[in-house]
């Protein structure tokens, strides 16, 4: 019995999923060790560098909105914050319409050792994605946006539910 196209054309397909997700896979393993080495190589936590990016990306939001994106609790986000304030890196202003809401802004001038180590990955990615037309663009910021959105629903359902004890690392 012979293999049908189509049946080439859906394992060829399933093949092409894989590796994509595959090289997803790769891509956040290898962000996230960069990050660590950012964060160790200025002394602060790898979670501190990634709230940081959030902040300069996503821009100024109130301590709520980030222990929402991050996931922390609002004592965790409390310290983070606190560290980032003590850095330099933040700082926490009044809401002009609401002056009981502070919101957490990046201080840009105090942003240079951090820019500087990751200069060089802004620029590769600028240059991978400069090579590619319009429509390719467009499929993939179409895809990162659905994907963020994707791990950010997964992210806070998984810290929003209790431990799974079966699951928890055994003390020896």
């Amino acid at each position: 019995m012979g293999v049908t196209a189509m049946s080439m054309s859906k394992d060829s397909h399933r093949d092409k999923v894989e590796d994509a997700i595959r090289e997803i896979r790769l891509m956040s393993s290898f962000d996230s060790l960069f990050s660590h080495a950012v964060a160790e190589r200025v002394g602060m936590h790898q979670t501190d560098i990634e709230t940081m990016d959030l902040l300069n990306t996503i821009g100024p939001m109130t301590a709520g909105q980030l222990s929402e994106r991050t996931g922390l609790t609002s004592g965790a986000t409390t310290r983070l914050i606190d560290r980032l304030e003590r850095a330099g890196y933040v700082r926490r202003r009044h809401d002009e319409s609401d002056r009981r809401c502070v919101i957490i802004e990046p201080v840009p001038e105090n942003l240079d050792e951090l820019s500087t180590l990751f200069q060089p990955l802004a620029d590769g990615i600028t240059g991978l994605l400069s090579s590619l037309d319009d429509v390719d663009l467009d499929r993939i910021t179409d895809f990162m946006r659905r994907s963020n959105a994707l791990v950010a629903g997964l992210n806070a359902n998984l810290r929003s539910r209790p431990p799974t004890p079966d699951l928890q690392p055994s003390s020896m």
